[in-house]
């Protein structure tokens, strides 16, 4: 495959065809999961009931990079209402991925460029993710996207 650059990248909204790339996109998650933690892989039909319903909720926004014709990376936007800051909503960041043969070319920048004016668009008070705490590279490219360590988090893995 040619090597896109960024100006050949194109942020945009999922779509349910893009099924089969998103899957073997997030599978590169895996391996920078918790040690410990269990990865299963949905069943392709519920995958596909799952990105439809992700698809048509208004309270996400579930973006690819694309480039060269094929998705390269990906980032989940959440918003979620909230009472506080005038009732202004809370954007959560989740699933960032690109692609490893894609990193370093500007396409994550442009997936949270994208996240972040959809939070603002939606008028909301903050921009948050979480990012596992051995992944020191994601650390310094949030950190260098203007992102700070503010808070700490605790999870449960069910």
């Amino acid at each position: 495959m040619a090597d896109p650059g960024l100006s050949e990248t194109r942020i945009r909204i999922a779509r349910a065809d893009d099924l089969p790339e998103l899957l073997a996109l997030l599978e590169q998650l895996r391996e920078r999961s918790a040690p410990g933690v269990v990865w299963e892989r949905a069943e392709d039909a519920h995958a596909a009931r799952v990105l439809a319903a992700i698809l048509t909720d208004d309270r996400r926004v579930f973006l690819v990079a694309e480039a060269g014709g094929a998705v390269v990376g990906t980032a989940d936007l959440v918003l979620v209402p909230n009472l506080t800051h005038a009732a202004r909503p809370i954007a959560y960041v989740e699933n960032v991925v690109v692609d490893r043969d894609h990193r370093r070319r500007g396409v994550g920048a442009a997936l949270m460029a994208a996240c972040e004016d959809r939070a603002l668009e939606a008028r909301a008070y903050k921009l948050q993710l979480l990012s596992n705490a051995d992944r020191t590279e994601a650390h310094r490219f949030y950190e260098k996207l203007g992102y700070t360590e503010s808070a700490r988090g605790y999870r449960r893995y069910l």
